[in-house]
């Protein structure tokens, strides 16, 4: 990640070895760590929270997609039956005025106007 070779290290321990001094640079040796460790977790939980959080985009965005096509079946099926119901309305009104012009001929005719 750094790129840091052998030498660098080396030269960076001598340095520390220097200026803290054998007694602190365990401790602090250890305190680095600790912190590397904790940095390590943080950046883990951060990872997987971005993956849960892209997936959950994904998701979000099939069920937008689910919900679009059921809109457009309920929209189309909507459609159909109310056409279906016109279309049965116009044919039952001419039946019924068909049937209604058949009943006044006959009383027409049963009243004797031609």
């Amino acid at each position: 990640m750094f790129d840091i070779g052998f030498s660098e290290l080396l030269l960076c321990f001598l340095v520390a070895l220097v200026v803290l001094g054998p007694e602190r640079l365990p401790k602090v040796a250890r305190t680095v760590g600790r912190w590397t460790g904790q940095a390590k977790g943080y950046l883990r939980n951060l990872t997987a929270e971005l993956d849960r959080e892209a997936e959950l985009s994904e998701l979000r965005a099939k069920l937008e997609e689910a919900k679009r096509a059921m809109q457009e079946g309920a929209q189309s099926f909507r459609d159909t039956v109310q056409k279906e119901a016109s279309n049965l309305h116009d044919a039952v009104k001419k039946e019924t005025d068909a049937a209604r012009e058949s009943v006044r001929k006959a009383a027409d005719d049963a009243n004797g106007k031609p």
